[in-house]
Formats: structure tokens, C-alpha cells, sequence
């Protein structure tokens, strides 16, 4: 199975792309004297991606100040960051917002979890006063489970063995994974998030979310992410295959300051928060 796999990701051609508009504007934003300018020409390249920034960035998420109607008033008016974190919005749902049959998880609970994730981790980032940018933090929640993309085919013919010993073993799904298909879903999202050439920050968040301890670049940026998907999985939303079979880290509410009381807290703001993303999720 994992001779199978390696074909997959040798083949770049058979493995989930984003746009070339979006790997530049990744690499723009991140110099301090970007021009916006030069920023919206490099968008609008994309016609898909100009329209659903234009379209996000007059949504009630976004809570624009004036309607929007280029890309540049979007770049004006919300800022840099924001209308980075919509074209990664909308390049993630299309590579997202698909049936994971493997998994046993239809697209539209892939892509809530995908949102609930990236915003939970936003607002346990501000609550817990972090000094990390919210763009960085809702993309790093986004994109964590984008290599069950990749793994979900394989799943299939091995559906049964591995549901009985999920059920029976108790150990955390990423090891069952890796025992039967070779990768466990964090590394193929770290082979592709690589392909991409995405931040190392990003990279690091994919490959380790579920074990914040191994986190070799921002542990807390991890840790975050960390928490947010737990608490989502154990609040029903994108339960897998592998139900609720990786435990909270220590490590991870050690490096953020998160307590038991925040916890519940955050579990309590799960329903608001849906509410809030709602228009996100039928983008």
C-alpha cells in the first residue's frame, strides 16, 4: 500500500495544487514593503480567486466598513493579512470541500471542521492573549487535515480491518494509519504543504498538530491548533474513522496557558462559533 502511495506523490500531476497566484502572494506578503498594488495585479490573475475575495470581503464574517469592489479596496479597507487569509480560504475549500469516503466524512463536515478549527484557534489565541498574527493561526487550523485528501483512497478496501482495530486497540488513529498505509495524514499534509511551498510555520502545524511535543519550528503556533481540533472532534464535528482517540496534550495547554476552565469555556462557544462561520461554510 505504501509502494502505491509513493507513485501518488511522486506524480505531482495526481496530487491535490493550488494556484501559482497563491504561493506568490504568500511569498509577497511576507516582505514589510510590499506594495499593495503590485499585490492586487498578482490577485487578479486569478479570476476565481478575485471574485471570491470581492465576495468575502463584503460577507458579514469580514464586517467590511464600506462595500467592496476591487481587490484593492479589499487590500485597503481590511488589510493585508485578512484578504490573504481569504484567498487562502478559497483556495483550501476547493482542495477541502470533498467527499472523504476512507474517512467515513462527507465534504461539507470536512470543510465545518476545517473552519471550526481555523476560527477556535483564532479565539483561543486572543483569549489567551498570544502574540501570534490571526491570519497565521486561522490558515494553520485551516489547512490541518488536508493530507486525508491524499490517504482517503487507500483507505477503502482496508475499511473494516481498520474500524475493528481502532475499536479494539484504542491507540490513536495516526498510528493505525501509519500502520496500514505506510504515511500517517500529518505526512502527506507536510509533503504537500512542502509542494506548495508554503511557510515553514504551516508546515510545521500540519506535520505536528497531534503531537505538539515534536514541533521543531513554533510549538505554541502548534499547540493551539492542537487544542482547537481536539475540542472540535470531541464536540462531534469532523469525527472520523478514528473517533475521539487522541487525547489533549499536556504540552500543548502547558505552552498556551489554556486551563480546564478555559476549556469549558470553549467548548460552551462552540455553537456561537458555528453560527458564525455559517456563511463561510456555504461560501
Amino acid at each position: 500500500m505504501k509502494e502505491n502511495i509513493d507513485l501518488i506523490l511522486k506524480d505531482v500531476n495526481k496530487l491535490p495544487a493550488i494556484s501559482s497566484v497563491v504561493t506568490k502572494v504568500l511569498q509577497m506578503v511576507q516582505k514589510p514593503d510590499v506594495v499593495i498594488q503590485d499585490l492586487a495585479n498578482e490577485i487578479s490573475k486569478d479570476t476565481a480567486i478575485t471574485a471570491s475575495v470581492i465576495k468575502l470581503s463584503n460577507s458579514a464574517y469580514y464586517r467590511a466598513s464600506k462595500p467592496i469592489r476591487t481587490v484593492s479596496e479589499a487590500l485597503m479597507t481590511l488589510g493585508i493579512k485578512t484578504v490573504k487569509e481569504i484567498i487562502l480560504l478559497t483556495a483550501a475549500k476547493g482542495i477541502l470541500k470533498k467527499d472523504l469516503a476512507g474517512y467515513q466524512m462527507d465534504a461539507d463536515q470536512l470543510w465545518l471542521q476545517s473552519l471550526v478549527v481555523a476560527e477556535l484557534a483564532s479565539r483561543i489565541c486572543a483569549h489567551k492573549k498570544i502574540a501570534k498574527a490571526k491570519d497565521l493561526v486561522f490558515t494553520s487550523g485551516l489547512l490541518c487535515n488536508v493530507g486525508k485528501i491524499v490517504l482517503s483512497q487507500f483507505f477503502q478496501p482496508l475499511l473494516f480491518k481498520i474500524k475493528n482495530e481502532v475499536q479494539e486497540s484504542q491507540v490513536p488513529f495516526p498510528e493505525v494509519e501509519k500502520r496500514y498505509l505506510g504515511y500517517t495524514h500529518m505526512e502527506i499534509s507536510e509533503i504537500l504543504l512542502k509542494n506548495w511551498n508554503f511557510p515553514a510555520e504551516l508546515v510545521d502545524v500540519v506535520a505536528n498538530y497531534n503531537n505538539p511535543e515534536m514541533s521543531k519550528v513554533d510549538p505554541v503556533l502548534v499547540s493551539l491548533v492542537h487544542i482547537a481540533n481536539t475540542i472540535a472532534v470531541v464536540s462531534g464535528i469532523g469525527i472520523d474513522i478514528g473517533g475521539i482517540s487522541v487525547p489533549l496534550s499536556k504540552f500543548a495547554l502547558d505552552k498556551t496557558g489554556v486551563t480546564d476552565k478555559d476549556i469549558e469555556l470553549y467548548f460552551m462557544k462552540i455553537p456561537e462559533l458555528e453560527t458564525q462561520i455559517s456563511e463561510l461554510v456555504s461560501q
